[in-house]
């Protein structure tokens, strides 16, 4: 009869254990509901920040493109006025002192060589300042991705016990189906203010950098206006005329802006910048 007792009691308690056991297999159940959810919202904020990405790509390749025809630009001019002034250098009468014309040539270079420095200045703190934006932008979009993918799901189960407290998850997971109902809807909205950020600091570096040419520009033409007055009044240079340029041949594939010079232009300019 005490045999039996122990035995009742041990059944007892098997069939409590049993019964509780239910409660863990609707955890994973509702686990189960859930984890569809997290696979919409993964494929919704991938979409979401690539789309992001590849609108930073467009706004990139568009200030790249601005910047490189901005000092296209100003290197050109630069040329053509060095272009200027050597013409009425090697085309004086003879009567001129050819060792002050070398001293002018000599100024000229070396004002362009200046000049350069400066555009090289100027375009290395674009790049500079290009770099920490873009950083910024990018740990944003890391920011969100690492917040929205992957993470939180199995979160629930930390510091608890699926066997011990059931209950617990099951609240936890609850919640978890509730809060993402709308979840990340407002994502789009978020990375379409950072884009526009992204472009205002992208205008606002491409302004700066024109700032920094143009200054840089002032001071060559500055340069010229003085080698222009020592070659009249140190040099006691006459105005030569200069001929109508035949137009210049282009070179397929060649670069408008530099075939819009005379030859010997273009062959400074290919010597200048190595190519």
């Amino acid at each position: 009869m005490k045999t039996f007792a122990i035995v009742a009691v041990v059944l007892l308690g098997l069939s409590a254990v049993q019964a509780a056991r239910p409660s863990s297999e609707k955890v994973l159940e509702e686990i189960e509901k859930v984890r569809p959810r997290y696979k919409e919202i993964q494929d919704f904020v991938i979409r979401t920040i690539s789309d992001a990405r590849l609108k930073s790509s467009e706004q990139l390749a568009k200030f790249h493109s601005d910047v490189l025809l901005v000092k296209q630009t100003f290197v050109i001019d630069a040329i053509k006025k060095e272009d200027a002034l050597l013409f009425q250098v090697n085309n004086q009468p003879s009567t001129v002192d050819t060792s002050c014309l070398s001293f002018i040539k000599t100024l000229a270079d070396s004002f362009m060589n200046l000049s350069g420095t400066g555009f090289s200045t100027c375009i290395t703190e674009a790049s500079d300042s290009l770099e920490k934006v873009i950083s910024a932008f990018y740990a944003l979009l890391q920011q969100d991705e690492t917040e929205y993918i992957g993470i939180g799901l199995l979160n629930v189960f930390k510091g608890e016990n699926i066997f011990y407290s059931p209950e617990s998850l099951m609240y936890k997971l609850q919640q978890k189906a509730v809060s993402m109902e709308g979840y990340p809807a407002y994502l789009e909205d978020d990375l379409m203010k950072t884009i526009n950020n992204l472009g205002s600091n992208l205008e606002s570096l491409e302004m700066a950098y024109i700032g920094c040419m143009s200054t840089s520009e002032q001071m060559l033409k500055d340069g010229f206006t003085m080698a222009q007055s020592h070659m009249s009044l140190t040099c006691r240079a006459v105005q030569v005329p200069v001929p109508s340029t035949p137009q210049t041949e282009v070179v397929p594939d060649s670069n408008p802006a530099v075939a819009s010079l005379d030859p010997e232009a273009i062959r400074r300019f290919l010597e200048r910048f190595g190519l």
